[in-house]
């Protein structure tokens, strides 16, 4: 024993240095353990479903898109912008502007094409035999955990003739994520 401590040989290099790697994996995994635990557990869950979406080609001067969205996650979401074919749509532009409705139940039939929308004040739509009052949109819009919310959306210079038929993307995005969806454009 007295020969065992007296013993001026230490470790060897391969060994020391598996301690040493393993020393940092560990340490370096629980670092990252708890990095995703604080971080997950803070970020709400938002989820949104794209209820319906559709696209009419009236003429140069007037288009019209229709879309539903339902929040069915545990959290209310703060919509912040509609894209369509790329471009933003205006909340409330002279030309380009968007209405809604938000209702606390799911969506009661499909949206059909309006073919007066004005952004000058309230427009009474009909959807599934039940009248709405749809407003002009002004900025980002709340949507409560469980509602739906349907938006006419008039975007005259946007769709052209050439997009009869064709699939053109609709973007929806809120303060943490971003929900896509395509229609193909339909005439009236």
């Amino acid at each position: 024993m007295k020969r065992l401590l007296r013993s001026k040989r230490g470790l060897g290099t391969p060994v020391a240095n598996l301690i040493v790697l393993t020393a940092a994996v560990l340490l370096s995994v629980t670092v990252t353990a708890f990095a995703m635990n604080v971080t997950t557990s803070q970020v709400q869950k938002e989820s949104l479903f794209i209820a319906t979406s559709h696209v009419w080609y009236t003429n140069s001067s007037y288009s019209v898109g229709a879309i539903a969205v339902t929040n069915i996650g545990p959290t209310d979401a703060v919509l912040n912008r509609i894209t369509v074919k790329g471009l933003q749509c205006a909340w409330n532009g002279s030309d380009n502007f968007v209405v809604y409705c938000k209702i606390n139940q799911s969506l009661p039939a499909d949206l059909m094409y309006v073919r007066t929308l004005t952004n000058g004040g309230n427009n009474t739509i009909t959807v599934g035999n039940e009248p709405f009052v749809f407003t002009v949109a002004e900025e980002g819009l709340t949507l409560k955990s469980g509602w739906t919310i349907m938006f006419y959306v008039v975007i005259p210079d946007r769709i052209m003739v050439y997009d009869l038929g064709q699939p053109i993307r609709i973007v929806i995005s809120t303060t943490q994520a971003v929900y896509c969806t395509e229609t193909n454009v339909q005439a009236v």
